[in-house]
């Protein structure tokens, strides 16, 4: 149910969750409260965040990569030590980089993961 200030004279006397049709009702003069915008993603998160963003093909993909860079990083992430990253962080715009060179992310994918990690059912 949306939230709406209530005002008298221009002064807001009260922040209530009604129905667009009860506020129509009940008064004259008010305003509905627009919810945030949540981001769709992530500029925190950790390496277990990061490791359950990647889709399976991917995931092998960097696994089996001839890259020995892309499949320690790989490695790395599929063992899931609880290391936070920031989409501000060279080493992972860098992992990002070499995962797009390495054609383990489309050109598309590596873009959104240069916003950060994708939010899933269940992030914050």
């Amino acid at each position: 149910m949306p939230d709406y200030r209530v005002f008298e004279d221009g002064i807001e006397v009260n922040r209530i969750a009604a129905s667009e049709e009860f506020m129509q009702e009940h008064y004259v003069d008010y305003l509905l409260i627009e919810p945030p915008e949540i981001p769709d993603f992530q500029t925190e998160f950790s390496s277990v965040e990061l490791r359950d963003s990647f889709t399976t093909d991917e995931a092998l993909l960097a696994l089996v990569s001839p890259s020995d860079a892309i499949r320690a990083q790989a490695q790395l992430l599929m063992v899931g030590r609880p290391i936070n990253h920031s989409v501000d962080d060279e080493g992972y715009q860098s992992m990002i980089n070499g995962l797009e060179d390495g054609n383990v992310l489309t050109a598309e994918r590596a873009a959104s993961y240069r916003l950060g990690v994708p939010k899933t059912e269940g992030s914050v």
